[in-house]
């Protein structure tokens, strides 16, 4: 009896090719596989993650401790500075998106060849806790101004920040609005928020009560209108907290195995410091410190979340950080900043769309470097838009990461031609681009011709940066464009 054969071949041997699977799973934009780009992806969150890197932990801890150290220092040398402060602490400096802070002028520091990882510190240098403070809000671009009350637990407040006061606030009485406090006493156990294993922001919180530096304080006469009321200057405020940090860092005196203060200067409303740390390997850390007012309440006019459900009762508080009035560019109006509700966002983003937006931010990286793109941001922003518009089955699933992520680059590129994007808080307000948006929509079309190329190649960098013991740069050597034979800190008002 012959046997059974598959053409020339005897039934033993390897079965016939399947049939050809439609092809569903192309870019129809580049090509591309999106199987191939979602292994991409998932490669890159495996060489790019800090927290498997070797021996990051005691790096981070002790670069931590160092600026909450340094903060100390500064309450010393100017009582101004509150004790005992709740920090936050943010995975990613503001050149990744971590903080909205408009087009600024953001300096010329760049992940890989000026330090290996960065990140973001929100320091409350004032508090608004009760009805005797009056914070009035501007509805149509949402600046506020902070009118300082003439006296606060008996001290004459407006004396005290005399060299940060700016001009009335325009409008006057009908622009006020009164933060209501919904929040009640502070949770003030150190702790970390990592819910995912790409999360790229952690949640740290030092010993103490914001709360407690302030008390209520009267209302103010009948016969002094708010609008003559004097309200504190973001941009003086940045500018004192360089000045006293600058000075405290000039005093410091090098102590073996604790990390090394390098590089400190201010860029429109924050300080920005690079801590080399002692090794082996060496490595370089940047923090973005930002004096903050922190508000206890809920601003009139932000929105809620319906994909999210209700957030933590924790949240119902914001911040106001310097940001510049596109309108009025010698303004002295703070802007609102969501930072806490972004970090209980964050936990709830299926791990494959913050492993997509984690690879959409690193293609995005060297495009904006040095500009005063406010990109990073916006694609944050793209991500809680996606989360409300998509089903989140969709978004947890694994294999559609690639998607994901060229959906993403695809959304910042109309939000790049638009020149603005829709606020996620806020309803009404909108996300402006800034002036180098032209050229960066150029750079995106060149980058999305070609999806995997662009991330090949940014995977290999990231295996370069891992062997030679960085995480984005070069390792344990000098980093190019960062002197190593300073032998203090080396400070810079930009």
């Amino acid at each position: 009896m012959a046997s059974a054969v598959w053409g020339s071949a005897p039934w033993w041997g390897p079965p016939p090719p399947a049939p050809a699977r439609p092809l569903t799973d192309i870019d129809f934009c580049s090509g591309a596989q999106l199987q191939e780009l979602t292994q991409l992806i998932q490669e890159l969150g495996v060489q790019e993650s800090w927290r498997d890197g070797p021996k990051t932990g005691p790096d981070l801890l002790r670069a931590k401790d160092f600026v909450f150290s340094l903060l100390g220092l500064v309450h010393r040398r100017d009582p101004r500075f509150p004790p005992q402060a709740e920090l936050l602490l943010l995975r990613g400096g503001i050149r990744e998106g971590s903080v909205d802070l408009g087009p600024s002028p953001l300096g010329p520091y760049a992940r890989g060849p000026h330090y290996d990882a960065g990140f973001t510190l929100l320091v409350p240098v004032f508090s608004l806790d009760g009805p005797g403070q009056e914070l009035q809000l501007d509805t149509e671009s949402y600046s506020a101004w902070l009118c300082l009350p003439e006296l606060m637990h008996g001290t004459s407040v407006r004396k005290a920040w005399q060299d940060c006061l700016g001009p009335p606030v325009p409008g006057g009485r009908e622009s006020v609005h009164r933060t209501e406090s919904e929040q009640g006493p502070k949770d003030q156990q150190s702790s970390v928020d990592q819910p995912h294993g790409d999360v790229t922001e952690l949640d740290l919180h030092l010993n103490g009560d914001v709360t407690k530096a302030t008390a209520e304080s009267p209302a103010p006469p009948p016969s002094e209108a708010p609008e003559a009321w004097p309200t504190l200057c973001p941009a003086k405020v940045a500018a004192w907290f360089f000045a006293v940090l600058a000075e405290v860092a000039e005093s410091l005196i090098p102590v073996p195995g604790a990390p090394l203060l390098v590089h400190a200067a201010r860029h429109a409303g924050f300080t920005t410091i690079l801590l080399a740390t002692p090794g082996p390997p060496r490595r370089l850390l940047l923090f973005d410190l930002i004096p903050v007012v922190s508000v206890n309440g809920w601003p009139e006019g932000a929105r809620s979340h319906s994909w999210a459900g209700p957030l933590a009762s924790e949240s119902s508080s914001f911040y106001l950080v310097p940001g510049g009035d596109r309108e009025r560019p010698g303004a002295s109006g703070w802007q609102l900043c969501f930072a806490r509700q972004e970090l209980a966002l964050k936990a709830l983003i299926p791990a494959p769309l913050l492993q997509a937006h984690a690879a959409a931010q690193a293609l995005l990286r060297p495009l904006v470097a040095g500009t005063r793109a406010a990109a990073p941001y916006l694609l944050r922003t793209l991500l809680y838009w996606a989360c409300e518009r998509l089903p989140a089955l969709y978004l947890a699933r694994p294999e559609n990461a690639g998607a994901c992520c060229l959906g993403l680059l695809d959304e910042l590129s109309r939000a790049l031609e638009a020149g603005t994007l829709p606020h996620y808080f806020l309803s009404g307000r909108k996300l402006w681009a800034g002036d180098g948006a032209a050229a960066l929509l150029m750079a995106l079309a060149r980058l999305r011709a070609d999806p995997a190329r662009a991330l090949c190649a940014t995977v290999e960098e990231a295996k370069t940066a891992r062997k030679g013991g960085g995480l984005a740069g070069v390792g344990g050597g000098a980093h190019e464009g960062t002197p190593t034979s300073w032998k203090g800190p080396h400070l810079g008002d930009t």
